[in-house]
């Protein structure tokens, strides 16, 4: 009770920094239709709870709304959360009657942050002269997603590129399974695989078809100082176009009966062993 309390003394306070909003507001129409993945701009996302927000500020991300619930907030770091967005962005309160509308996980401190994806100088990054990037051709679960972009920020991967978009990386499964690469992974989408070789050959990369069709398992390969990893979809593996160049394929070993890995856990595996080996560990 001191908490709510304390929330409602300081929405007073603060009376002209907030705007009490119902479900058709047009900040909350947006927010309901980025948690449903059902919104066509690919610049922004939403997350939920507090989980996010201390990543949030130590990236310095642009957050465009802030909205919560007062009495689903039960904590001192919830209502910390208050007091800082409310010096840095538009701040949005709702109703429990309002959240319940939003989303039926409401059970997140009824907190959400509208975040605008970061932008980085792609050119700069592939002009590295040692550097690993990581190509997502066709993945179409956003967790896999997700779980890449955990493993990028492990193992600092300098890139992730995207081609033949199945499933957005604004998808809340892929947010939250980041948990916070998303933050700080730089991402780009190309139109085509084309687009996408054409800037890595132009670059000096070595791009690398993860396929278990291959003569050579990973661990044999000395990775050289630019590194592209393509990784396949789900169900149709990497698109043919990555076979006409002049690439090299390499395959992780299965000694069971199961033919493959989990993308997430086989683009795991695979990015440990090039960053490891580039740092010569």
């Amino acid at each position: 009770m001191e908490i709510l309390e304390s929330v409602n003394n300081l929405i007073e306070k603060n009376k002209a920094k907030v705007k009490f909003a119902n479900f058709n507001d047009e900040t909350i129409v947006l927010a309901h239709e980025l948690l449903n993945d059902k919104c066509q701009n690919s610049e922004l996302f939403i997350t939920e709870g507090m989980w996010a927000i201390p990543k949030i500020l130590f990236n310095k991300c642009k957050v465009e709304a802030f909205i919560f619930c007062p009495e689903c907030i039960k904590s001192e770091s919830g209502l910390e959360a208050v007091k800082t967005f409310i010096n840095k962005t538009k701040v949005y309160v709702i109703s429990q009657k309002v959240l319940n509308r939003l989303t039926k996980r409401n059970d997140d401190n009824g907190i959400y942050c509208i975040v605008k994806m970061p932008e980085y100088d792609v050119n700069e990054i592939l002009s590295k002269p040692k550097s690993v990037v990581c190509v997502l051709d066709g993945i179409e679960k956003p967790g896999n997603i997700g779980t890449i972009l955990r493993t990028a920020d492990a193992t600092q991967i300098d890139l992730v590129m995207v081609v033949n978009r199945r499933a957005k990386v604004t998808n809340t499964l892929c947010v939250k399974g980041s948990m916070g690469g998303i933050f700080n992974v730089p991402i780009k989408t190309y139109a085509s695989v084309k687009d996408c070789w054409r800037e890595l050959t132009n670059n000096g990369y070595t791009i690398y078809l993860a396929d278990t069709r291959a003569e050579t398992d990973y661990f044999n390969f000395k990775y050289d100082n630019k590194v592209a990893l393509v990784m396949g979809s789900e169900r149709y593996g990497i698109s043919n176009d990555w076979y006409e160049g002049n690439n090299k394929l390499l395959k992780l070993k299965m000694l069971g009966q199961c033919d493959s890995l989990n993308v997430g856990v086989a683009t795991s595996v695979l990015l440990y062993d090039i960053k490891m080996k580039q740092l010569g560990e």
